[in-house]
């Protein structure tokens, strides 16, 4: 049976475990979006496994850690793992085979728990170390680069530490690049955003490239914000508006995910995104920001 995975830390770690605990030929990576649409058609077989990424009809097992409620029943008949709501996928994983054999593994479990809560100190954000600013150069936005995850995944299974998987020169180049993107993504946040009321506005529209950057960084620029709103351009026609709360300051009580369905879009509570049209964008946008305040 095959692997597929999402290559982002927790997918990784899940990958690690589940190897550990079935006859797996292959692992292959993919993102949320490629499962919806269908993609991976040549690789996925039934029976196949798949975690931390959305229902296929060919899963033999499932683990996930959002709400599965809304799944279609019939895709679940005979599927083995474990799902719903958890602070990470790999966190399902380690529970549903409860092995001494992956105990060693709890430390890192830990670690993934707080990223996928977004339980994370300043430190964190503004000075990562050991296995937080390994999940940072996985980040899906960085790098699509499956020999990459690979060669995490195999350094967790031989049981490297994280400095010793830091210091691995593919890995020091991945760290030299994420602290590049950092700079540049925090002189553009200084230089595109405004504090309105509570909140933190980023109107990236007119940059030709976006920057990519710590997305929680903007939370410890701007302390006094509980909610970031950021405004991306997609060829002068749509834009893109993602809305996230504050890790720090969470004193917003809107559920965004809920909120952004309200404009065709949609995502989990804290934080979610919607395209907007050339023609609505001037009206929604005001909408949206209005409705946070306060």
């Amino acid at each position: 049976m095959n692997l597929v995975t999402r290559l982002d830390f927790d997918g990784i770690l899940c990958g690690v475990m589940i190897h550990d605990m079935e006859n797996v030929a292959d692992i292959n990576f993919t993102d949320p979006k490629t499962m919806e649409e269908g993609g991976l058609l040549d690789i996925l077989e039934p029976s196949d496994i798949i975690a931390h990424l959305p229902i296929h009809s060919d899963a033999g097992m499932w683990f996930h850690n959002h709400d599965a409620s809304h799944v279609d029943s019939r895709l679940l008949e005979g599927v083995k793992g474990k799902w719903g709501v958890a602070p990470s996928t790999s966190r399902q994983v380690y529970e549903f085979y409860n092995n001494p054999a992956l105990q060693k593994y709890e430390p890192i479990i830990a670690v993934a728990d707080r990223i996928g809560t977004a339980n994370l100190t300043q430190e964190d954000v503004q000075s990562p170390k050991e296995w937080v600013m390994i999940s940072y150069t996985l980040d899906p936005r960085f790098t699509l680069d499956d020999s990459y995850g690979k060669l995490i995944l195999q350094a967790i299974k031989d049981g490297r530490t994280p400095n010793d998987i830091l210091a691995l020169p593919a890995v020091e180049k991945r760290v030299d690049l994420y602290v590049q993107d950092v700079k540049r993504y925090i002189e553009e946040v200084k230089a595109h955003t405004k504090l309105e009321g509570n909140v933190i506005l980023t109107d990236f529209r007119e940059l030709v490239q976006a920057p990519r950057g710590n997305r929680f960084a903007v939370f410890v620029m701007y302390p006094d914000g509980n909610v970031h709103v950021r405004l991306d351009g997609l060829g002068g026609f749509r834009t893109k508006v993602s809305v996230s709360k504050s890790i720090f300051n969470r004193t917003c009580p809107h559920h965004i995910g809920r909120m952004m369905e309200e404009y065709g879009g949609g995502g989990p509570e804290g934080a979610g995104t919607c395209m907007l049209g050339r023609k609505s964008a001037p009206e929604k946008i005001p909408e949206i920001l209005n409705r946070l305040k306060g």
